[in-house]
């Protein structure tokens, strides 16, 4: 096949969404792993630097999107919804799936001293950053948890084995809660002041809920940013 390079480029672009690279040598049969994997590296470095767009690979899949340095000329064209500041709790919980995965959501409360962790989980779950992952052998079989391929684009990680120290993380997470910084894929603030009595009394009516294995996803408001793309995808 001739142009084979473009002819990937072409797939990538086309699907949009997160293509596998297996798919791609199965569908191309005059792809081979090592070829592709050559392809890949070309691309690379073409969508690299200054270009607005840039090629990310993680878990062994591909997909463009635009490039995090435009990410505030970005969002003031595509996004008109206001955004909101990330609550300290979402972070504290994620970051400790993202660390002790699979978890369950006890242990989670108990890692976060006692203190009930179910809304933010809910909202994680919605905005597609964790998932259930599977059931803990244990009484009762509560589910486990484990982040997604869309943490790993947001936070711009091949695997969650490129996590940096945990104490380095905490560091960047007091920078994201920093309401002074504002670059939408790490920084950008998320919540305002106006929806702090809405958080509280969610999660004060989750609390008196105790015990509820499954959780309504659609009965909890998450913030916007973590309802849309973290990376605009290039389309």
């Amino acid at each position: 096949m001739e142009n084979i390079d473009n002819v990937v480029e072409a797939i990538i672009f086309a699907s949009g969404t997160p293509i596998a690279k297996a798919d791609i040598c199965q569908k191309v049969p005059e792809l081979t792993t090592q070829k592709l994997n050559s392809i890949v590296k070309t691309l690379s470095k073409r969508y690299s630097e200054d270009c607005g767009i840039v090629l990310a690979e993680f878990n062994g899949k591909l997909q463009f999107m635009s490039n995090p340095k435009y990410g505030d000329a970005v969002a003031d064209v595509l996004t008109p919804l206001k955004e909101k500041e990330l609550t300290k709790t979402l972070l504290e919980v994620l970051s400790t799936i993202a660390y002790k995965q699979p978890i369950t959501r006890l242990e989670i409360d108990d890692m976060r001293g006692g203190t009930n962790s179910e809304y933010a989980l809910s909202g994680l779950l919605k905005a597609g950053l964790v998932e259930a992952v599977g059931r803990k052998d244990t009484v009762g079989r509560p589910l486990l948890y484990g982040t997604t391929d869309e943490f790993l684009k947001k936070f711009q990680l091949s695997d969650v084995s490129d996590l940096p120290d945990y104490s380095e993380v905490l560091e960047k997470l007091m920078l994201i809660n920093n309401e002074t910084q504002a670059t939408l894929f790490h920084t950008r603030s998320i919540l305002n002041d106006e929806n702090d009595e809405q958080i509280e009394e969610a999660a004060a009516d989750l609390e008196s809920s105790e015990g509820a294995e499954e959780i309504d996803e659609d009965a909890v408001e998450i913030p916007d940013f973590l309802a849309g793309d973290g990376i605009e995808i290039y389309e």
